[in-house]
């Protein structure tokens, strides 16, 4: 793939120098992924800043004892700074990233992105702008596992594919929805077979579909 030629989708490349611009056409790479393929972790070394141009990235954290926590979504068009914590000292956060589909992607090595930030007071801008909004996000994800009930947990999962995609039947396993709400899965399931016996959701081979919205709505606070 010709990076010249899919260089200009980066979010801040219309406020970049031309020297600037030469910097990011040597610093990026780009990249592509199986559905599932892990990405990057902690242990690995950083990742730079990472721009999806097609598919979607999950991001997560691993607890000790192996449990994942989902902390939000990459999709098609966003970037993730959180990739990039080895550039800005203030990110202390140790993530993870898989594709969540066939994806598409360019990073930004991480000594180039830094040295753009240092000569561009507009990327740093837009650099600290969405790592604020991530770790809002993070924040927000921590606040849902202390304090949510696991119903409304469920059905908020439950809307947001819903919204995200427009379809009724969402076709998700039970493993990756307890990985979306952070949970067990027979934990998930349980909750599933109570939302069906109210008539909510109706639960098929491989598919839930939504029966009655209204009332998944009725749970959120």
């Amino acid at each position: 793939m010709n990076i010249d030629a899919i260089i200009t989708k980066l979010p801040y490349w219309s406020f970049v120098s031309e020297d600037e611009k030469n910097l990011l056409v040597r610093g990026t790479t780009y990249r592509t992924y199986h559905k599932n393929e892990y990405i990057h972790g902690f242990s690995d070394a950083c990742l730079g800043m990472v721009y999806v141009l097609a598919g979607a990235l999950r991001v997560y954290i691993t607890s000790d004892e192996g449990r994942e926590v989902t902390l939000f979504h990459i999709a098609k068009g966003d970037s993730c700074i959180l990739s990039a914590s080895c550039v800005i000292n203030e990110l202390s956060l140790d993530v993870q990233l898989v594709a969540e589909t066939e994806t598409e992607l360019l990073a930004v090595h991480a000594g180039k992105f830094q040295q753009l930030m240092d000569s561009n007071i507009q990327v740093k801008c837009f650099a600290y702008e969405l790592s604020t909004k991530r770790f809002s996000t993070v924040v927000w994800v921590m606040q849902q596992i202390l304090f949510a009930r696991f119903d409304e947990r469920m059905a908020r999962l439950l809307l947001s594919i819903y919204e995200r995609t427009g379809e009724k039947k969402i076709k998700m396993t039970q493993e990756a929805m307890a990985q979306e709400v952070n949970s067990a899965r027979e934990v998930v399931a349980r909750m599933l077979k109570v939302f069906a016996l109210e008539g909510w959701i109706e639960i098929n081979r491989g598919a839930i579909t939504l029966k009655n919205i209204d009332a998944l709505q009725g749970l959120i606070h």
